[in-house]
């Protein structure tokens, strides 16, 4: 790796630990708390949440698809529209899938907090049984996020959602993309919310200190170094897992992709778990609930809007590639220094053992 890729992706990593990631979860936590205290202020037991929750989970969830599709059936009519017009739509589509998505998780998060409920054999159970059928589907991946994934706000990553066949209006029959669709949020989509309940839960309630503004500040930091620390391991171990080849071991490389994996999804849920509970203490604590939590919803969807990067704030599921790469924070890297990609860049790597054309 050249000097200049190195400094590249050491600022993508910086400015994605440091602003885009913290922003995605301010955006996260401001919408999550408000939808909770809406939807479920006068029912202070979870047994009584079942249904408000169902009812969330529903809404979320279909509202998700409904705006994939949406994306999927704009493309053909924005791609030769003006810039204006495109960036204007993307925002209130991007606004919606962040929204829902919110409100997906939210009414997953409760129904699970009924049953199986908070034992710990429980949420073991939720984390291994939703884990296991992921990685056996081969969609263990999607259960990253920020900081080792971010999305930015191209039209063709805009306009293309994730689902978990691949499927697209372009080359696909219509009906194959809406049963994608479905399957991707309400089978892949849903396990992933489960992976992230049982553990978030596990670590609240019994491996690390209680986060969530019950405890003195100086005990919300445990999730920021445990989270710190490994993404560091998944980006010093990435290159050598993705580059591992079949003479390794079929179950080798296998057994790596996966620990990778779950590492990336250990450090993705500190993260979120640790810079949650310290927004809790520091974003303006003397404001009013209210206040604090619009305020949260607002500057965390301007913040990465602004930044070109809202996309991040939507959550898709995705089958796992066949070379898996657990690092997507391509920020300032996916231009050169004038902000501007290189046209020649790729040719300067081509060799007589790599081909100009490669044969399909």
């Amino acid at each position: 790796m050249s000097l200049r890729s190195t400094i590249q992706s050491t600022l993508d990593l910086g400015f994605s630990l440091l602003c885009l990631g913290p922003l995605t979860v301010l955006f996260w936590r401001g919408t999550f708390n408000a939808i909770t205290d809406i939807a479920f202020r006068d029912l202070p037991t979870f047994s009584s949440r079942w249904y408000p929750a169902l009812i969330l989970y529903l809404i979320g969830t279909t509202m998700k698809i409904l705006v994939d599709l949406t994306k999927h059936s704009l493309r053909s009519i924005l791609i030769n529209k003006g810039p204006c017009l495109q960036s204007f739509c993307s925002m209130i589509l991007v606004y919606l899938d962040a929204f829902f998505g919110v409100v997906m998780w939210v009414g997953g998060f409760n129904l699970l907090y009924v049953f199986p409920g908070l034992h710990w054999y429980g949420l073991t159970g939720v984390l291994l049984v939703a884990s296991s059928i992921l990685m056996v589907i081969k969609a263990f991946n999607s259960t990253g996020s920020v900081p080792l994934g971010i999305s930015t706000d191209e039209f063709e990553n805009v306009y293309n959602p994730h689902n978990y066949f691949g499927t697209k209006f372009e080359n696909s029959c219509s009906y194959k993309v809406i049963l994608d669709t479905i399957f991707s949020y309400t089978v892949v989509h849903t396990l992933v919310i489960c992976c992230w309940w049982g553990m978030w839960e596990l670590e609240n309630r019994y491996i690390l200190f209680p986060c969530e503004i019950t405890v003195k500040d100086i005990q919300a930091w445990d999730s920021v170094i445990i989270s710190y620390f490994l993404v560091f391991v998944v980006v010093a171990i990435n290159n050598s897992v993705k580059e591992m080849r079949e003479e390794d071991g079929q179950f080798s490389k296998t057994a790596a992709a996966t620990f990778t994996a779950f590492l990336a999804f250990l450090a993705a849920l500190n993260f979120w778990r640790g810079i949650w509970s310290l927004m809790d203490f520091y974003f303006f604590p003397s404001m009013s609930l209210w206040n604090n939590l619009l305020l949260s919803h607002v500057v965390g969807f301007l913040g990465t809007y602004v930044a070109g990067s809202s996309l991040t704030l939507t959550q898709s599921s995705e089958k796992d590639s066949n070379t898996p790469d657990f690092l997507s924070f391509q920020y300032w890297s996916k231009y050169g220094a004038c902000g501007k990609k290189n046209q020649y860049e790729d040719l300067d790597q081509h060799s007589e053992t790599t081909p100009l054309v490669n044969e399909v």
